[in-house]
Order: C-alpha cells, then structure tokens, then sequence
C-alpha cells in the first residue's frame, strides 16, 4: 500500500467518526447510553404493552361483575382454560416416544 492510500484511508475513517460523532450516535464512550426498545422521545413498546395488558384485565373484571360473555366465552370459561391441568407425565411419554433423541438426554 502506498503511503498516499494510508493517508487517504486514515481521512475516511476520520470522515465517518465525525460523522457519527455530528449525529449523537457516538456510542458509550462519550458517556452517551443507548435504550434498547426506547426511542428517543421516551415512547417504549413497554409502555403500550402494560397498557394492553391492563385494558384487557379490565374488560376481563368488569365482564366478570355484569356476568357478560364476549363470543359465548364467559369469565369462568376463561379461567377453567387458564387453570386447566394437563396430565405432563403423559405428555412426557408422548414427547420420549415421538422424539427418542431428547429422551436419552434426560
């Protein structure tokens, strides 16, 4: 490599560091912290999945109280579904009998 292409690169790379450095996405060594899920502004999909979360609890209890059924599903519907027990020891010989592979590891 010639000594001109060294001096040409080296401007590059400070050309782009400038650049980062001129967008404010310079990264942790200047102190700067970087929010995954957060944007700039604060809005996080967090936030809009508590809210959901918490609107559906709320249709869930006042449904509950009025004894109101959404598509012919009442609130003990739900709840028998949630508190379902499954039989996982017949689920465990299902899953040793299909895949033999995962079996021999346990």
């Amino acid at each position: 490599m010639r000594f001109e292409d060294a001096l040409d690169r080296k401007a590059y790379v400070k050309s782009v560091r400038e650049s980062f450095e001129l967008t404010g996405t310079g990264g942790h060594s200047e102190g700067k912290t970087i929010d995954k899920g957060e944007a700039k502004d604060g809005f996080s999909f967090f936030k809009v999945r508590m809210l959901l979360a918490a609107c559906i609890f709320a249709a869930f209890v006042i449904c509950d109280q009025t004894h109101t059924k959404f598509y012919q599903y009442s609130t003990q519907d739900v709840v028998k579904q949630i508190t379902k027990n499954y039989d996982y020891d017949k689920i465990s010989e299902m899953i040793s009998a299909n895949f033999p592979v995962v079996a021999e590891n346990h």
